[in-house]
Protein backbone atom coordinates (compact mmCIF):
# COMPACT_ATOMS: atom_id res chain seq x y z
CA UNK A 1 0.00 0.00 0.00
CA UNK A 2 1.75 2.97 -1.06
CA UNK A 3 0.27 5.49 1.56
CA UNK A 4 2.99 7.91 1.52
CA UNK A 5 1.47 10.44 4.63
CA UNK A 6 -1.37 10.81 6.36
CA UNK A 7 -1.82 14.65 8.54
CA UNK A 8 -4.47 16.35 10.32
CA UNK A 9 -4.55 20.28 10.79
CA UNK A 10 -7.21 22.47 11.30
CA UNK A 11 -10.38 19.92 11.02
CA UNK A 12 -8.75 19.49 7.85
CA UNK A 13 -7.55 15.50 6.56
CA UNK A 14 -4.29 14.80 4.38
CA UNK A 15 -3.11 11.80 2.69
CA UNK A 16 -0.90 11.42 0.37
CA UNK A 17 -1.01 8.34 -1.99
CA UNK A 18 1.68 6.97 -4.43
CA UNK A 19 -0.10 4.80 -7.46
CA UNK A 20 1.56 2.13 -9.70
CA UNK A 21 -0.80 3.75 -12.57
CA UNK A 22 -0.58 7.00 -14.90
CA UNK A 23 -3.23 9.92 -13.37
CA UNK A 24 -5.44 8.90 -15.86
CA UNK A 25 -6.17 6.03 -14.54
CA UNK A 26 -6.72 6.71 -11.12
CA UNK A 27 -8.77 9.75 -12.62
CA UNK A 28 -11.31 6.79 -13.95
CA UNK A 29 -11.11 5.72 -10.30
CA UNK A 30 -13.20 8.79 -9.43
CA UNK A 31 -15.41 8.95 -12.38
CA UNK A 32 -16.33 5.83 -13.65
CA UNK A 33 -18.98 4.35 -12.02
CA UNK A 34 -17.72 0.62 -12.46
CA UNK A 35 -14.64 1.67 -10.71
CA UNK A 36 -16.74 3.57 -8.14
CA UNK A 37 -18.90 0.73 -7.28
CA UNK A 38 -15.51 -1.32 -6.60
CA UNK A 39 -14.03 1.30 -3.77
CA UNK A 40 -16.48 3.39 -2.60
CA UNK A 41 -19.89 2.20 -3.21
CA UNK A 42 -22.47 1.60 -5.49
CA UNK A 43 -23.14 4.59 -7.53
CA UNK A 44 -27.14 6.38 -7.90
CA UNK A 45 -25.21 9.74 -9.86
CA UNK A 46 -21.74 9.87 -11.57
CA UNK A 47 -21.68 13.22 -13.13
CA UNK A 48 -18.68 14.90 -12.66
CA UNK A 49 -18.59 17.82 -14.80
CA UNK A 50 -18.71 21.28 -13.06
CA UNK A 51 -21.79 21.41 -10.72
CA UNK A 52 -22.72 17.56 -11.51
CA UNK A 53 -23.01 15.63 -8.98
CA UNK A 54 -21.73 12.17 -7.30
CA UNK A 55 -24.04 10.18 -5.22
CA UNK A 56 -23.12 7.00 -3.38
CA UNK A 57 -25.21 4.10 -1.15
CA UNK A 58 -22.73 2.78 0.76
CA UNK A 59 -24.99 0.14 1.84
CA UNK A 60 -28.59 -0.06 2.55
CA UNK A 61 -29.96 3.83 1.67
CA UNK A 62 -27.32 5.31 3.26
CA UNK A 63 -26.07 7.88 1.01
CA UNK A 64 -23.16 10.39 0.58
CA UNK A 65 -23.90 13.45 -1.65
CA UNK A 66 -21.28 15.40 -3.91
CA UNK A 67 -21.93 18.52 -5.81
CA UNK A 68 -18.99 19.15 -8.13
CA UNK A 69 -17.10 22.14 -7.79
CA UNK A 70 -14.41 22.62 -9.65
CA UNK A 71 -12.83 19.83 -12.14
CA UNK A 72 -9.67 19.79 -14.47
CA UNK A 73 -9.48 16.28 -16.00
CA UNK A 74 -7.43 14.42 -14.58
CA UNK A 75 -5.83 16.74 -12.47
CA UNK A 76 -7.97 18.08 -9.80
CA UNK A 77 -11.55 16.98 -8.15
CA UNK A 78 -12.73 19.44 -5.68
CA UNK A 79 -16.28 18.96 -4.22
CA UNK A 80 -18.79 19.17 -1.70
CA UNK A 81 -19.70 16.00 0.80
CA UNK A 82 -22.32 15.14 2.51
CA UNK A 83 -23.29 12.31 4.50
CA UNK A 84 -26.26 11.45 6.99
CA UNK A 85 -26.29 13.33 10.39
CA UNK A 86 -22.66 15.19 9.75
CA UNK A 87 -22.31 19.26 8.35
CA UNK A 88 -21.17 19.52 5.07
CA UNK A 89 -17.54 19.61 4.27
CA UNK A 90 -15.54 19.42 1.36
CA UNK A 91 -13.03 17.37 -0.71
CA UNK A 92 -10.10 18.31 -2.88
CA UNK A 93 -8.19 15.45 -5.45
CA UNK A 94 -5.12 16.69 -7.18
CA UNK A 95 -3.38 14.12 -9.33
CA UNK A 96 -0.04 13.88 -10.93
CA UNK A 97 1.97 12.04 -13.00
CA UNK A 98 5.26 10.62 -11.14
CA UNK A 99 8.20 8.68 -12.69
CA UNK A 100 6.26 5.10 -11.71
CA UNK A 101 3.39 6.10 -11.75
CA UNK A 102 1.06 9.26 -10.16
CA UNK A 103 0.61 11.00 -6.44
CA UNK A 104 -2.44 11.95 -5.41
CA UNK A 105 -2.73 14.59 -3.17
CA UNK A 106 -6.42 14.21 -1.17
CA UNK A 107 -7.10 16.78 1.21
CA UNK A 108 -11.25 16.66 3.27
CA UNK A 109 -11.70 19.93 4.55
CA UNK A 110 -14.00 21.50 7.26
CA UNK A 111 -14.49 17.76 9.12
CA UNK A 112 -13.97 19.42 12.63
CA UNK A 113 -14.23 17.12 15.33
CA UNK A 114 -14.60 14.09 13.16
CA UNK A 115 -11.24 14.22 11.49
CA UNK A 116 -10.01 11.73 12.85
CA UNK A 117 -13.20 9.26 12.20
CA UNK A 118 -12.10 10.00 8.52
CA UNK A 119 -8.47 8.75 8.46
CA UNK A 120 -9.16 5.32 8.70
CA UNK A 121 -12.10 5.16 6.81
CA UNK A 122 -10.29 7.27 3.41
CA UNK A 123 -7.57 4.86 3.63
CA UNK A 124 -9.39 1.62 3.86
CA UNK A 125 -11.38 3.29 0.67
CA UNK A 126 -8.30 4.32 -0.82
CA UNK A 127 -6.74 0.92 -0.70
CA UNK A 128 -10.14 -0.15 -2.48
CA UNK A 129 -9.29 2.47 -5.15
CA UNK A 130 -5.78 1.29 -5.79
CA UNK A 131 -7.17 -2.21 -6.13
CA UNK A 132 -9.89 -1.62 -8.58
CA UNK A 133 -7.41 0.28 -10.91
CA UNK A 134 -5.19 -2.15 -10.87
CA UNK A 135 -7.89 -4.59 -11.70
CA UNK A 136 -7.83 -6.87 -8.79
CA UNK A 137 -10.55 -5.42 -6.59
CA UNK A 138 -10.71 -6.58 -2.76
CA UNK A 139 -14.08 -8.48 -1.83
CA UNK A 140 -16.70 -5.66 -0.42
CA UNK A 141 -16.70 -8.73 2.49
CA UNK A 142 -13.09 -7.61 3.40
CA UNK A 143 -13.77 -3.92 3.99
CA UNK A 144 -14.71 -3.87 8.02
CA UNK A 145 -12.11 -6.33 8.48
CA UNK A 146 -9.44 -4.41 6.55
CA UNK A 147 -10.87 -0.99 8.38
CA UNK A 148 -10.38 -2.15 11.87
CA UNK A 149 -6.92 -2.79 11.03
CA UNK A 150 -6.50 0.80 9.96
CA UNK A 151 -8.38 2.70 12.61
CA UNK A 152 -6.19 0.40 14.89
CA UNK A 153 -2.89 1.60 13.54
CA UNK A 154 -4.48 4.96 13.06
CA UNK A 155 -5.21 5.15 16.65
CA UNK A 156 -1.86 4.22 17.49
CA UNK A 157 -0.29 7.02 15.53
CA UNK A 158 -2.54 9.42 17.17
CA UNK A 159 -1.84 8.84 20.49
CA UNK A 160 2.28 8.68 19.39
CA UNK A 161 1.52 12.15 17.99
CA UNK A 162 -0.15 13.31 21.22
CA UNK A 163 3.13 12.29 23.19
CA UNK A 164 5.55 13.67 21.19
CA UNK A 165 3.32 16.61 19.96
Amino acid sequence: MPLTSVSTADGSLRISWTFPAPAQAVWAGFTDAALLSQWLGRPVECDVRADGSIVVDHSGGYLSRSVITDVEEPRLLAMSWEFPEEPESRIQIRLQDAEEGSLMDFRHHDLGALVDSYGPGWITHLTYLEAAVAGAAIPASRFWPLHATFETLYAARVAADAVTG
